[in-house]
């Protein structure tokens, strides 16, 4: 089986501490899910000076039919 991948860019604030009071994150979460895709993991795309990550990326994958 083959998987399709999408990349999403997300903002964390940058600080040494993250703020995800606005829980951002689970509405992209739950709206990527309702289009079949399933959340697999994310990577740091930008750190503050301090080493915070200032964005991530989340991945969503998919099964590709054949």
């Amino acid at each position: 089986m083959h998987y399709q991948y999408k990349y999403v860019p997300l903002r964390t604030g940058g600080g040494f501490w993250i703020d995800n009071s606005s829980h951002e994150h689970c509405a992209i979460i739950d709206r990527h899910a309702a289009d079949g895709w399933r959340y697999a993991g994310f990577i740091p795309t930008r750190f503050s000076g301090e080493g915070g990550m200032k964005e991530i990326d989340l991945i969503f994958e998919k099964p590709v039919e054949e």
